[in-house]
């Protein structure tokens, strides 16, 4: 049942039969009051939904090249019904320089420079552990926020706890992939940092960081790793950790304005490794990984805290032909008919270009060798698979990943850039042949996937032009079981967007609450969380001075300076190689 038709004739979503494109129109610091406009709000859920994405204020550049803005829904509703929605900026100290001194930064594509360094945007994830929130970017240290007021509190790790890439006086280029693993019961949160600056297809120097969340970052650098492109998700079971890189090409001739020339990659590769050999290898020392190659590239993954067998399973969101680079410019033409993007679209990538598609792995963590590979997807209803969201907060969930809701985006023929074409065309590693992708557009909308059946139980279909982003599990209050409770979303819309509240169990039924307000338009974030209520005070007085980072970032320049005259020798070697042959 379409919303259209359980709302009768109310004004809702888009009309147009393609993409809205109120997407990057956002509205940066405000707070909204939103009023149920259809059904009842439930009032048994608690605490708030945390967005976090870019602070994007109109279209253009890349859809992640801004700084962070926090979003937080209030999910109790005021004593006068309404549903209360703030949005504060993350105010780093280089973003509070930036605002100081703009004449200093320079933006190219979706990075940030300045003398101070490589911002860190901390505009792309959103983990919340004990009443505390640490948001994630993949060219940055993770930050920690207020969990109650969302004022930034300090980077994670001062500047030389970390293994730097470029040089700058306050902000060295980290890169640390933007979802860390959270082990509940050791207390710890895991990262991936490695080195983005190494030469084209050798191994970049990689370590795992663990931080117990009050003491110093403590390193242990990967083997057996083959080259990626980058690396932004990890997770956490009982007995290993497991890595998913993500396909980012990044061709320095195309900050030239030159075309890319080299498409994204067709597998991904995880590397697993075991928390015996973590825990016995000191500080700086060295942990081995095994690596496995499945098909498709991923943009996430989830992991069963429980082995079976010894076993793992392991749950990707694959992105097949997705290219999270392609970005739809000013002078950007559509693969059907040649005609130039309309200018709101400026910012958009080239990601709902295929069906949505969830795959089930069982992995021997030892041999690497992938015992059972099952993937759902369906080609006639759900495309542009963008954001899904599980249950953590019960363990029988984090045991056993049984349900995954996820968004989509659809898809729209007439957003096909003419630059993934010529990169795309003739792939033959999607779902859908490029050749024979569809003539009409498919609605946007949110599923329900039965990792356990194997199959898609439901799904709730959107307007032509219409999608919910970012889409956020919110326990019931009291639940005992798991996976009992809501999914809370941000619709996306011509107009004026909305939050719906779904029955986690029954997305079929549609939407049982709606609130929106005549002003409500924040722009398109990225990843969420939902916070608990916290009671008391903030429960840590962890922090970084700003005069140890400015110290740790010195420290580490003549090492970055190093590596980088290494790097260029090395790629003058290259280029006078293949001119050579």
């Amino acid at each position: 049942m379409a919303l259209r038709e359980r709302w009768g004739n109310e004004s809702f979503g888009g009309t147009l039969a393609t993409l809205t494109t109120n997407l990057f129109h956002g509205q940066g610091e405000r707070s909204h009051r939103l009023r149920v406009v259809a059904g009842t709000w439930p009032s048994d859920m608690d605490g708030s939904v945390v967005v976090v994405g870019p602070n994007k204020r109109a279209p253009g550049g890349h859809w992640f090249g801004a700084h962070g803005l926090v979003e937080r829904i209030h999910l109790k509703p005021s004593h006068d019904g309404a549903i209360t929605v703030e949005h504060k900026l993350v105010n780093s100290p280089v973003n509070r320089l930036r605002k100081r001194l703009p004449w200093l930064f320079r933006s190219v594509a979706f990075v940030e420079a300045s003398p101070f360094g490589i911002s860190n945007l901390a505009n792309t994830n959103v983990v919340s552990v004990q009443d505390r929130l640490i948001l994630g970017y993949d060219a940055g240290r993770p930050v920690e926020i207020d969990a109650e007021t969302l004022e930034f509190i300090s980077p994670v790790g001062a500047n030389d706890e970390w293994l730097q890439g470029v040089p700058g006086l306050l902000e060295p280029l980290i890169a640390v992939a933007a979802h860390p693993a959270v082990d509940i019961d050791e207390t710890l949160l895991h990262f991936v940092n490695y080195s983005q600056v190494s030469i084209p297809g050798e191994v970049a120097e990689t370590h795992l960081a663990s931080w117990d969340l009050h003491g110093q970052i403590q390193r242990r650098r990967i083997d057996g790793m083959s080259p990626f492109d980058s690396i932004h998700d990890i997770k956490v079971s009982d007995h290993y950790l497991v890595i998913s890189d993500l396909p980012f090409v990044i061709e320095p001739e195309t900050f030239r304005g030159e075309q890319r020339r080299e498409r994204s990659q067709d597998h991904t590769k995880l590397w697993i490794v075991a928390k015996a050999d973590l825990a016995s290898t000191p500080e700086g020392g060295t942990v081995t990984a095994t690596e496995v190659r499945v098909p498709m590239p991923s943009g996430h993954l989830w992991l069963d805290a429980e082995e079976v067998d010894g076993c793992l399973r392991v749950v990707l969101q694959q992105i097949p032909l997705a290219d999270l680079t392609i970005t739809v410019t000013s002078e950007a033409r559509n693969h059907t008919d040649g005609a130039v993007f309309d200018a709101d679209f400026e910012g958009w990538i080239a990601q709902a270009v295929q069906p949505s598609v969830i795959t089930c792995l069982v992995i021997d963590p030892v041999t690497g060798v992938v015992k059972e590979s099952e993937s759902l997807s369906d080609p006639e209803h759900l495309w542009g698979g963008i954001l899904a969201t599980t249950d953590v907060t019960h363990s029988t969930s984090r045991a056993h990943l049984s349900q995954l809701w996820y968004a989509n985006v659809g898809f729209d023929p007439e957003l096909v850039p003419e630059e993934w074409w010529r990169l795309y065309s003739t792939a033959t590693d999607g779902l859908v042949a490029p050749s024979e992708l569809p003539t009409e557009p498919i609605p946007g909308a949110l599923a329900r996937f039965d990792l356990d059946l194997m199959q898609i139980a439901e799904s709730w279909e959107y307007p032509a032009g219409s999608f919910p982003s970012p889409p956020t599990f919110v326990p019931r209050s009291g639940a005992t079981e798991a996976d009992d409770g809501y999914i809370v979303c941000v619709v996306h819309q011509d107009g004026p967007k909305e939050l719906h509240v779904f029955e986690a169990g029954n997305i079929a039924a549609g939407p049982v609450a709606r609130a929106s307000s005549a002003t409500f338009n924040p722009n398109l974030m990225l990843h969420s969380c939902w916070s608990p209520p916290r009671i008391g005070p903030r429960p840590s007085n962890y922090s970084v001075p700003v005069k140890r980072d400015v110290v740790g970032a010195l420290k580490g320049v003549p090492g970055n300076m190093k590596r980088i005259v290494a790097m260029g020798k090395r790629m003058a070697e290259l280029r006078r190689e293949d001119a050579s042959r």
